[in-house]
């Protein structure tokens, strides 16, 4: 990933960060947590951030159904996009 994609998707990972932060303390919301971290560290080192962004899914995917789940899922689909668009 190039530099400049990794400053575009930069405000959509605070994005993530912030929604993710909402989540109470269950083991799956943890996960979550962990998973938005670890794509925050492939964005500053301007690694491939796919793998991370569908183990993200599928932690978001194990979450109970409510506003921040889809808020969350929302925020990766942007998040995704932009990936495309960078290139």
């Amino acid at each position: 990933m190039e530099p400049g994609a990794a400053e575009a998707l930069k405000p959509l990972y605070s994005t993530l960060q912030r929604y993710a932060g909402w989540l109470d303390r269950e083991r799956t919301s943890r996960t979550v947590r962990e998973d938005v971290k670890a794509l925050g560290a492939a964005i500053d080192t301007c690694a491939d951030p796919s793998p991370l962004l569908l183990a993200l899914d599928t932690s978001i995917a194990r979450l109970p159904s409510g506003d921040v789940r889809k808020m969350l899922r929302v925020a990766v689909g942007h998040m995704r996009r932009a990936l495309a668009e960078a290139g």
